[in-house]
């Protein structure tokens, strides 16, 4: 669906573009990851599989992290991320986080499992007695630490979040935390950068803020230390000007809020159809 006009992007935020470390960065990690696929080819063809095995795996690591990195530069602004749902009955405006950065860092985490537990398993059958060698314990430990990050993925204490705007308040399920404060409670909403760009839902200091993490290992992101919705905008495939405008019109403009949890709102957002002074 096409927007009916460009939003304006906060002055907050800096032209968005990658720097010459990135691209620095991203141009190294795809070099040694083409660097691992050749040594593998060559051990395969001097009699080594293993060589290949555990070159392509180091290869898919490099990879993945050079595809993270560009995921979360680069949103695909899918205005299908914003929807209207029920929590506990009441009806909210939703904006999903960015499924696709989720699946690549899973898939980095698992890709970064396989070769450590691999190469325990690996070194230890090659030990000519019961004897566990040192480096098998190391790859091994670590194997199984980074293990825990896929058990608290399937119980589902990691997973991908959202913000919910309702009537009466604003939602954030982060990866890791989830944080509510109601309309009340809010002071206001601006834009700001700290090496990325967000949006601050800021609360009062003796706001009613409620807030817990949803896992005591592996708390990837974090909650603020003061009362206060972060928006990261990196974590969603939403159109970050959109993302601004949207939550800024309904923080500081209480009688907007009647139309959170309808169509309406979904409708506006993909119009575009705020005010600039938002």
């Amino acid at each position: 669906m096409q927007f009916s006009r460009a939003l304006e992007v906060p002055s907050e935020w800096p032209a968005a573009r990658y720097t010459m470390t990135e691209k620095l960065a991203m141009a190294m990690m795809t070099g040694f990851g083409l660097i691992a696929v050749l040594v593998g080819l060559a051990g395969w063809a001097g009699g080594f599989p293993a060589a290949l095995r555990y070159s392509l795996g180091i290869a898919c690591l490099f990879f993945l992290i050079v595809a993270t990195g560009v995921a979360v530069r680069d949103s695909n602004h899918r205005d299908g991320d914003i929807r209207t749902v029920a929590v506990g009955g009441i009806p909210a405006t939703e904006l999903r986080q960015s499924r696709r950065v989720w699946v690549l860092l899973v898939a980095l985490m698992t890709c970064l499992t396989a070769l450590s537990l691999g190469a325990a398993i690996e070194i230890y059958l090659k030990v000519p007695s019961s004897f566990v060698p040192g480096a098998a314990m190391v790859f091994g430990l670590f194997g199984i630490f980074l293990a825990t990050f896929l058990v608290v993925v399937s119980a589902r204490l990691l997973r991908p979040g959202y913000i919910q705007l309702t009537r009466d308040g604003i939602r954030h399920r982060g990866w890791s935390f989830e944080s509510y404060l109601p309309w009340e409670a809010v002071a206001g909403a601006k834009a700001a950068y700290n090496g990325y760009r967000m949006v601050l839902v800021i609360g009062y200091a003796n706001a009613a803020w409620e807030r817990r993490y949803t896992t005591s290992v592996w708390r990837i992101d974090r909650l603020p230390p003061v009362p206060m919705i972060e928006v990261d905008c990196r974590k969603f495939a939403i159109d970050e000007a959109l993302m601004f405008h949207l939550v800024t019109h309904y923080a500081n403009n209480a009688d907007a809020r009647a139309e959170l949890g309808t169509e309406a709102a979904v409708g506006r957002a993909r119009t575009r159809d705020y005010p600039e002074a938002a």
